[in-house]
């Protein structure tokens, strides 16, 4: 089954992407979940503009690039990475074509990676009640009525949508796929290019050259024929790669950033449920992470005694303090869930605070990743691994059931 890496992780953004639109008016994208009510959501291909944006990802420049015009599209222009990055291995050397995959449509057969990370879509967890900001360029507009540019004040009015609250998404990473690609072609003439780099060899190792410092990247080439007519190339990264890439992408998320419409936000996760596997069908807990209240209330007596003329005196005070910390409740026992009867055994099992607390940790760049990194630790492919653990803000509370 291999090695999978899945986070489910809420953040705190506002107005994050918008729509097309329809005149003056900017609408956010949205859309309707089960109780017919309307959400806003951060679509998958924004997050992922993002996510490389925050990286320290090596980008691919704009000349890798290439426009391909296909008949059956009705001559549209189709931009992808051009088809000699896959037979000389410079593909290898852009992080964002070995974790989020490509399509190259002029080579024969035509080469596409499925994408070793999957994000969904990024869907708020409070419904959107159609909060708008009207807007205008009044100060622009006076001073060019005071001018002369303009004889009377003709202001650009608009509105937009806005909706400040958590959202939660998904990212999947099959670890096992990053670094690990198999390009397929038919033309001698693109294995008789690679096999020159090689030095005429099936097996071998390339350097590529991934930045101005003189960096280099050694990717391991073997080339066999599967068929009569198809050459397939099987690139691989050393094992330390496919971890520092992988590693990036994490430290990416925990601070991720987006601007729109010139509004910075911070999309650093609020809470992350991280769970690791190995040779174990992964789970994701989505839909167990549940936001209770944005507040928390506590009550409590205080209880003050003193005697006077003789007299005991009790004065009992009922004191309500509320916290502003957000509440979420994660089920990560899908056993207590059922409604089922249990015994006083299975009672004596329930976890203990104490148990809670070692399924959750504050989040820090390090802690993620010292828990992530358990799946590399055994380079046993029979051995099986699963485990779960909870990272959180100091600005939420967090229950775990």
């Amino acid at each position: 089954m291999g090695r999978f890496i899945v986070m489910d992780i809420v953040f705190y953004g506002s107005s994050l992407n918008y729509d097309q639109g329809t005149g003056n008016y900017q609408e956010l994208k949205k859309i309707t979940k089960w109780d017919g009510r309307q959400y806003t959501l951060v679509s998958r291909y924004a997050l992922r503009y993002s996510l490389l944006h925050s990286s320290r990802f090596n980008l691919a420049p704009g000349s890798v690039f290439t426009q391909e015009k296909k008949k059956e599209s009705g001559g549209k222009a189709t931009i992808q990475p051009k088809p000699d990055l896959l037979f000389n291995g410079e593909i290898m050397a852009y992080p964002e074509f070995d974790l989020f995959g490509f399509l190259i449509t002029n080579t024969d057969p035509q080469n596409f990676r499925e994408a070793p990370v999957k994000i969904s879509h990024a869907v708020s967890m409070t419904p959107f009640n159609y909060d708008t900001h009207f807007c205008g360029n009044h100060w622009i507009a006076k001073r060019a009525l005071s001018s002369g540019v303009i004889d009377k004040m003709n202001i650009n009015l608009f509105t937009k949508e806005e909706h400040e609250t958590f959202y939660q998404y998904t990212v999947v990473i099959d670890a096992d796929k990053v670094g690990n690609l198999f390009v397929y072609t038919t033309k001698d003439t693109d294995i008789k290019k690679l096999k020159n780099i090689l030095g005429n060899g099936d097996k071998g190792v390339i350097s590529l050259k991934i930045n101005d410092n003189d960096k280099e990247l050694n990717v391991n080439v073997e080339i066999k024929k599967i068929e009569n007519k198809i050459w397939e190339i099987h690139y691989t990264l050393p094992q330390e790669k496919v971890k520092s890439r992988i590693k990036t992408l994490i430290e990416a998320i925990l601070r991720l950033n987006r601007e729109i419409k010139g509004i910075p936000n911070s999309l650093s996760p609020k809470l992350m449920v991280v769970g690791i596997y190995k040779n174990k069908p992964y789970k994701t807990y989505k839909d167990r992470i549940i936001l209770k209240d944005e507040y928390t209330e506590k009550s409590y007596d205080e209880i003050e005694e003193r005697e006077e003329d003789g007299k005991k005196i009790v004065k009992v005070k009922h004191v309500v303090s509320k916290s502003k910390k957000p509440v979420f409740e994660i089920i990560l026992n899908r056993k207590s869930e059922n409604n089922e009867k249990t015994n006083p055994e299975d009672d004596n099992n329930r976890k203990s605070q104490n148990d809670e607390n070692k399924d959750k940790e504050l989040i820090s760049k390090d802690n993620v990743w010292n828990f992530i990194e358990l799946i590399f630790k055994d380079e046993s492919k029979t051995e099986e691994l699963e485990q779960v653990k909870v990272f959180y803000d100091p600005s939420v509370e967090v229950t775990i059931k």
